[in-house]
């Protein structure tokens, strides 16, 4: 194969250039156009806008047929990593394109099965119709005329993002600039050029005070985990003071986003997100100073300069005692208000965000009056004033700052394939690093076939900084790591808040409010919500594998930064002692999370978008000393957070944490001698366990042969 073609697609999109002087035909054979979007300009897609992008679904092997009479312009084999990057490899037009497609080679973290033929066809006007996602046995050359109608292939997969079969489809103008891929289907467009997208800044008081009711109504309507955060009369007093702090207009931008960073530190879900501004801030002549002059790390409870900004790289390491007068603990204690995400109770996460205050450093001190600059105090007694600058790239990198980072760095991706990492650490410890739980099917065997030949008595499992991903993975990895059921989680279950008829939809880039969202979910009696029990998505039982089982001892590494099915991994382990947690809480809560679907609201005046979460997964409903409520899965063996740790141990290159999983085995500490599921697993009062069912046996049988006694002894008397 030759050396593949790299090829950008445009993230950035200009105002509609041409309209096609023809409707186009629907590419899914016997179907109405609209049938089966999956997602639309304007939606969100691994947390990135989709601008341009129309991808439609069906079944796999759906015939495709040509949308326009037109001429091949080119055609590839494509593996689209992200939605601004796509690989290209070799086509060779005398076979057809699944023959392409099984010569094609884009390395051994490619899953297959998101490898897919792309046409470029240009249509009579100019336009171009770009569409991805094919496979089957049709040949193509460049040139080559094609009519409407025509069968183009069947329907594969045309990104990994998209679990399900699908057509990616763009369509470009002359000049090679994005366009609608709606209107010329006959659809109603959702497609926006940048251009197109504008607002007041500042705004107005009472748009401002709009969006903030907007976002009040949704989080009421869609979150079913609210009342767990905050009763909803408290939260909507909270929301009205919010409303009530903006007294001017106010930038749509920076400051107003600040209040969104106080509205989810707030709730403190780990499952919120806030999307990027999707409309830049129009540049000033003058520049932002925004970013404090000395970025600061606090840990062990000591403030210390990490970075500073040219002409104070003397102060780097030093001791903080104040912050504009303010002493160092209050100063980071506001610093809490924009921490997220976590769940609930849970503490590490906080502490972890804190050894970095990073942008909440310039989230701190908006608004202030940045011209005289910010005053620090030292520990020695001396005191410096130092600008702000205008970003954090103006901050001297120095050894303090790599040390940190490659702490920060550890176990996140380096690379857009890289999700794993297996090595065997010496002869009875083998290690494996799980960055994601998104795994495609090629990554999935490999870890299975590490552990099917994994023969050390001890595994370390590394879910540091893993921010989730697949619970069909999940529960895979896990089979192969028991020769039993994992089932001693109880009570699972799924809840939300309606089925349908949500009217915060009417500001959803991904549902409408006319949809039935979760017709499968049922009502209980006396409880509030719509339940579903569904035993995948809530892991109420793991089943053994049957080829693959991994015996030995296991001690999951996990952190603040271990989310969603990075938190579920571990807690079926502990949950049902066939592992050990090593290191720090997880930022998921143990007990339940709020995930699985979720609501891009994109506000209507400052069309800020944030991601809520719409279903509660309950994966457990023990409450005990080892699982409190409200908390993460707290580790059997903690590590607290030292400053040794965050700068990697005193040669700058020392993985502490893993060092001390290493000393626990080398100590032989494992599993507990005591149970601490034994109590909260006994029968309530409603039943009975084994034990009581044998004393009562036992009872009733000595009552038989007593009764047998006193007969056998009257008959003889008599």
């Amino acid at each position: 194969m030759r050396k593949y073609l790299f090829f950008i697609i445009l993230g950035i999109t200009l105002p509609l250039n041409a309209s096609l002087a023809q409707q186009l035909l629907w590419p899914m054979a016997g179907k109405k156009a609209g049938t089966d979007i999956l997602c639309r300009p304007q939606e969100y897609l691994e947390q990135k806008l989709n601008f341009d992008n129309l991808f439609v679904g069906g079944t796999e092997g759906d015939v495709v047929v040509c949308p326009a009479d037109a001429t091949v312009l080119f055609v590839g084999v494509n593996y689209q990593l992200s939605l601004d990057y796509v690989l290209t490899g070799h086509f060779d037009p005398d076979r057809n394109l699944d023959e392409n497609i099984r010569s094609a080679d884009f390395g051994k973290d490619a899953d297959p099965r998101y490898v897919s033929a792309g046409l470029s066809l240009q249509l009579k006007d100019g336009s171009k119709l770009h569409i991805d996602g094919l496979q089957g046995e049709t040949c193509f050359k460049t040139g080559q005329k094609v009519s409407a109608g025509d069968t183009l292939g069947r329907l594969g997969y045309s990104f990994k993002a998209i679990k399900a079969p699908s057509l990616n489809i763009s369509i470009s103008g002359r000049d090679n600039k994005p366009m609608d891929p709606m209107t010329p289907f006959g659809l109603p467009t959702t497609f926006v050029a940048p251009g197109e997208l504008t607002r007041e800044d500042p705004m107005s008081v009472e748009k401002i005070r709009e969006d903030l009711s907007v976002l009040e109504d949704a989080f009421c309507e869609l979150y079913p985990s609210l009342e767990d955060r905050m009763p909803e009369a408290d939260f909507r007093a909270f929301m009205d003071s919010l409303k009530q702090t903006v007294s001017a207009p106010l930038s749509p931008s920076g400051p107003f986003r600040v209040m969104l960073w106080q509205i989810m530190s707030r709730l403190h879900d780990s499952h919120l997100y806030l999307y990027p501004d999707p409309v830049a801030p129009k540049k000033s002549r003058t520049p932002a100073r925004d970013w404090p002059g000395l970025y600061l790390m606090w840990c062990e409870d000591t403030l210390r300069v990490l970075l500073a900004s040219p002409g104070y790289t003397q102060y780097e390491g030093k001791v903080v005692s104040s912050v504009g007068g303010v002493p160092a603990k209050d100063y980071v204690a506001g610093f809490r208000k924009f921490c997220y995400p976590y769940d609930g109770k849970v503490e590490s996460t906080l502490s972890e965000r804190c050894v970095q205050l990073g942008s909440n450093g310039a989230m701190r001190h908006w608004g202030e009056d940045k011209d005289r600059g910010l005053e620090y105090g030292f520990a020695d007694g001396s005191k410096v004033i130092v600008p702000f600058i205008e970003s954090a790239n103006k901050y001297k990198i120095g050894d303090l700052y790599l040390r940190n980072f490659h702490w920060f760095a550890r176990n996140r991706m380096r690379g857009r394939e890289d999700v794993f990492e297996t090595r065997q650490l010496n002869d009875s410890v083998a290690f494996l690093a799980l960055r994601t739980f998104d795994l495609n099917q090629v990554q999935e065997d490999s870890v299975r076939v590490f552990l099917a030949g994994c023969d050390t008595p001890n595994l370390i499992v590394d879910l540091r900084n893993n921010a989730g991903g697949d619970v069909n993975v999940l529960m895979r990895l896990l089979s192969c790591l028991t020769d039993r059921p994992l089932d001693r989680q109880k009570g699972g279950y799924n809840r939300v808040m309606k089925q349908g008829g949500f009217a915060s939809l009417d500001y959803s880039l991904n549902y409408s409010s006319q949809m039935q969202v979760f017709p499968e979910y049922e009502p209980r009696e006396g409880e509030d919500g719509f339940f579903s029990l569904d035993t995948i998505e809530t892991c109420a039982a793991v089943m053994p594998d049957p080829g693959i089982r991994y015996g030995g001892k296991i001690y999951v590494l996990t952190n603040g930064q271990s989310y969603s099915a990075a938190t579920l991994f571990p807690a079926v382990l502990v949950r049902n002692r066939r592992g050990v947690s090593v290191g720090r809480e997880t930022g998921t809560g143990y007990h339940y999370m709020t995930a699985l679907k979720f609501a891009d609201i994109r506000l209507p005046n400052t069309f800020q978008t944030i991601r809520i979460p719409m279903v509660q997964l309950v994966f457990d409903n023990t409450v005990c000393e080892r699982t409190p409520a409200g908390r993460g899965l707290l580790p059997d063996y903690e590590l607290p957070l030292t400053f040794n740790e965050v700068t990697d141990g005193p040669d700058g290159q020392t993985d502490v944490m893993l060092e001390y999983a290493l000393s626990l085995i080398g100590e032989g500490r494992y599993l507990s001698p005591e149970d601490p599921f034994a109590e909260a697993d006994r029968p309530s009062q409603g039943g009975l366990s084994a034990s009581h069912w044998y004393i009562i046996g036992a009872a009733l049988l000595l009552m038989v042969l007593a009764g047998t006694w006193i007969l056998l002894r009257r008959r003889h008397k008599g």
